[in-house]
């Protein structure tokens, strides 16, 4: 090459352009590496039933807008999905037909989202956002779709995103409405909705603006210190609403696995941070660079799932704690491939009304071709009853199986509390046993939807009432309303089970004591003091799963009442340190708290029956079994012989027979006599406040001793010690 060659040569090499690194699709929901492993198994379950879950959606044809003036997020969101599910099989499987359906249905797209007049749409737009682009992302990595085709529908979506975004995010107004008031599902819908977008169409000029707000955002409420998520893995708002915020956030954080190198710089943007309480001290810095701790990788994320089944009933479904209805959980499953934890798969798999479900707070169908890993068999918790003070449940348990006897007494404070979707609902309980849910949490009954939920004050709950009143009303916006609730003393036996909650409202500080014994039957124990020197009424509330409309039969009883279901009822006795206690019903108001709920699958309003225990004393106390039974059982399931037992002024006392076992559970007022005679004929002193005696298990609480017949030493406790549990 002679010296005038060189240099041209040397000079047209140093001019080329750089040739961009080459994209392999698909990128979001699945990478191309994924792809033989997938077929591999499309015969086997679980993956054969996602299979035909996916075709079955995938042939749904496109969904005509009725008013085509109006843009309607719930059709675009169907048709969104159904071109995504397409999509997935026209990759997987090269299938063209399904590519062009796929194709037809993003040609069809409609994009006037300024139209839709709808206050709350952020939290619908993961269906149509996330779906389009997938269904984007998936035909590039098939041969049947040309780059003025992607290039086009790339065009609609980032439209969309870029009229959301302004909408939602940079106005003022609108984002404080319905995202900083919050705190909850709503910006992690809309952060998961518009930084999918974002991510996978990086060329859009407004994409990076949109990753930092949504990265940061979504950093923040699923990290230690955004409040949403408590340190034991409990969210904020709930069961129901964590279920509706995890899908989006589970797809946002797959994809960011895929596409963005772990090393990736975003700038932190604070202007949805909130600087009330619970949210002070966010620490967030304006402009800030970080990296994304994909929380994938981490405990926390995959805790909350943890928490989610820890508090599950029987059923699979969860329970309607705040705002919400029975509901399975879509997702969990997924993090087999990350957390690898068998429990995440079992609890998808036996949900008893909607095993395995894929669908709902987002189409996650593809990713269950994907991530369900199938070196992660399914195997129940190592766990059954669990404590859980920052989130503010205690779950007790008697196993994992459809019949279980499970309880859960709620005793929340803080941030575990504070957010829109809570209920005054400190020191309440609700109980399921032998396949039927038998006392109840109301659920979400909201006739009008800028008002609370009608059941969101305390009288709605299983808690005790002062002159009609329990803690502060919940009113709107950051009036979370309700005091602290703590959730102390827990023990997890072989035979007996205990927590207490304590909290403080109408000038009365309350202790309740929950046991389960046996794994068979509850008690519940409410300790009162106050430094009011009058007397008021004092109501201790209790509603059933039956009467009024809601099926089965309920019966008022002197003592106390009993719900029976088709499967399952619960006789429930209750009794007073104080005289003069009248158990009753109070007066039925359609449609309003107590007797309201709506937690069933259906989402059919409906009422139950409620008993109210009502005495006139300056601090009485309570003493209740919670005895359940299996309708037909005349055996160890079948209903228990529960007795009451005169021991004098200022105590209460129940036997418990069943036909291998009879219990005494006793509760005294600090001053009442220590000395009893009990109906067997033996002697009992005690200076305890609570105790539960039987032939193998006692439990002493707010004592030092418990001697039978003179036999010293039963138990001994020090007056340090708020309880003592012995089990033989």
């Amino acid at each position: 090459m002679t010296s005038a060659a060189l240099a041209l040569w040397m000079l047209t090499a140093c001019n080329a352009p750089v040739e961009e690194e080459l994209v392999v699709h698909p990128t979001l929901v699945v990478t191309p590496d994924r792809k033989q492993e997938i077929l591999g198994r499309l015969d086997q379950e679980p993956w054969a039933t996602a299979l035909a879950a996916l075709e079955e959606r995938a042939a749904r044809p496109w969904e005509e807008n009725p008013d085509p003036e109006v843009w309607s997020s719930s059709i675009a969101g169907r048709n969104a999905e159904t071109a995504q599910d397409a999509a997935m099989l026209a990759w997987l499987l090269d299938d063209e037909v399904h590519a062009a359906k796929a194709v037809d249905l993003l040609e069809r797209m409609e994009t006037h989202y300024e139209t839709h007049g709808v206050w709350d749409i952020n939290i619908r737009m993961p269906h149509s956002l996330i779906g389009y682009t997938n269904a984007v992302d998936l035909l590039r990595g098939t041969p049947y779709f040309d780059e003025e085709a992607a290039e086009a529908a790339i065009e609609k979506i980032t439209a969309i995103n870029d009229a959301f975004f302004i909408q939602y995010v940079e106005d003022d107004f609108a984002r404080q409405a319905t995202l900083g008031f919050s705190q909850n599902n709503h910006p992690i819908r809309t952060a998961s909705a518009i930084g999918y977008v974002a991510i996978a169409f990086p060329d859009n000029p407004r994409a990076k603006e949109q990753a930092d707000w949504a990265v940061s955002e979504l950093d923040y409420l699923w990290g230690p210190d955004g409040r949403y998520v408590q340190p034991d893995g409990g969210i904020s708002e709930g069961p129901f609403y964590y279920s509706f915020a995890f899908g989006p956030a589970i797809a946002f954080f797959i994809a960011m696995d895929n596409a963005v190198e772990p090393d990736r710089a975003f700038v932190r943007d604070c202007r949805n941070r909130q600087d009330v309480d619970p949210w002070t001290g966010h620490g967030c810095v304006e402009g800030e660079a970080f990296t994304f701790d994909n929380p994938l990788h981490g405990d926390l994320f995959p805790s909350t799932v943890d928490w989610w089944i820890a508090i599950r009933l029987p059923s699979g479904n969860c329970p309607p704690l705040g705002d919400a209805y029975f509901n399975p959980l879509n997702g969990a499953a997924l993090l087999t491939s990350f957390a690898g934890v068998p429990q995440h798969r079992w609890s998808w798999e036996t949900n008893v009304d909607r095993p395995r479900v894929m669908t709902g707070n987002l189409d996650l169908l593809p990713w269950h071709l994907v991530y369900v890993d199938p070196e992660v068999d399914p195997a129940e918790p190592t766990f059954t009853t669990r404590f859980l003070p920052e989130a503010g449940n205690a779950v007790f348990r008697s196993g994992w199986d459809a019949d279980a006897r499970w309880l859960m007494l709620v005793a929340e404070q803080g941030a575990a509390r504070k957010t829109l979707h809570d209920h005054v609902d400190g020191m309440s309980f609700s109980m399921a046993a032998y396949g039927e849910y038998l006392l109840v949490d109301p659920g979400y009954y909201k006739p009008q939807e800028l008002t609370l939920t009608i059941n969101s004050q305390a009288h709605a709950h299983n808690v005790v009432l002062v002159n009609g009143r329990g803690a502060p009303h919940h009113g709107l916006l950051f009036d979370f309303g309700d005091e602290d609730a703590l959730l102390r003393n827990t023990w997890d036996g072989d035979r007996i089970d205990y927590a207490e909650a304590h909290q403080r409202y109408q000038e009365v500080d309350f202790e309740r004591s929950v046991a389960m014994v046996r794994d068979r039957y509850f008690v519940v124990a409410d300790r009162l003091s106050t430094t009011v020197s009058a007397s008021r009424e004092y109501s201790w509330r209790l509603g059933g799963y039956a009467g009024h409309g809601s099926g089965g039969s309920f019966t008022l009883n002197p003592d106390g009442a009993t719900w029976e279901r088709t499967a399952a009822g619960v006789d429930v006795h209750l009794a007073s340190t104080a005289s003069g206690m009248v158990v009753e019903e109070p007066g039925l108001v359609e449609l309003s708290a107590p007797h309201v709920h709506q937690f069933e699958l259906n989402r059919e309003v409906n009422h139950h029956a409620v008993i109210d225990g009502v005495v006139t004393e300056v601090a009485p106390e309570f003493l209740a079994i919670l005895a359940p039974y299996r309708v037909g059982d005349g055996g160890l399931d079948g209903p228990l012989t529960v007795t009451p037992v005169d021991l004098g002024e200022g105590v209460a006392a129940w036997t418990v027979e069943s036909s291998a076992t009879t219990d005494l559970v006793l509760l005294r007022e600090p001053d009442a006599p220590t000395t009893f005679a009990l109906p067997d004929g033996a002697d009992l002193e005690t200076d305890g406040e609570l105790v539960i005696l039987g032939s193998d298990l006692v439990l002493l609480a707010r004592g030092t001793y418990l001697e039978v017949d003179g036999v010293v030493g039963v138990v001994r406790a020090t007056s340090l010690e708020p309880f003592v549990v012995v089990e033989n």
